[in-house]
């Protein structure tokens, strides 16, 4: 799965939020892209169709509106990365992952001992 430049900054919006309207994600964009709600709220429902947003509808004085939220954070994650690696594996080959091991040196030690341990229990039950 591979998400453009928008669709990162909306998503990020989401997640920040922990779960949004399109105005609501507008305003928390707005000081650093200044969008159009239009493009906001075509962007969710790109999200949406994707698999990367859920969304509830609320109805209220104006009517009823979509509330966004992230589907699956685990699942999200892995998604974009795996998109993201192959992409890189198309455009540079198999060398490329003892480049992305090497920055494995800057991933703060404690993130890394939590990963290794994620790992470990996922690996036990297959």
């Amino acid at each position: 799965m591979e998400l453009g430049d928008l669709e990162a900054a909306v998503l990020g919006s989401v997640v920040r939020l922990g779960r949004a309207s399109a105005r609501e994600v507008a305003q928390d964009l707005h000081s650093s892209r200044g969008l159009a709600y239009t493009t906001i709220s075509t962007t969710l429902d790109r999200l949406f169709k994707k698999g990367i947003l859920t969304r509830d509808e609320a109805v209220g004085r104006g009517g009823s509106r979509y509330v966004y939220r992230l589907y699956s954070e685990d699942k999200v994650k892995g998604r974009v990365v795996k998109g993201f690696v192959d992409r890189l594996l198309t455009a540079f080959g198999p060398s490329i992952i003892s480049t992305l091991h090497d920055y494995m040196d800057e991933i703060p030690k404690d993130e890394l001992k939590r990963l290794e341990e994620k790992v470990r229990r996922e690996s036990g039950q297959r």
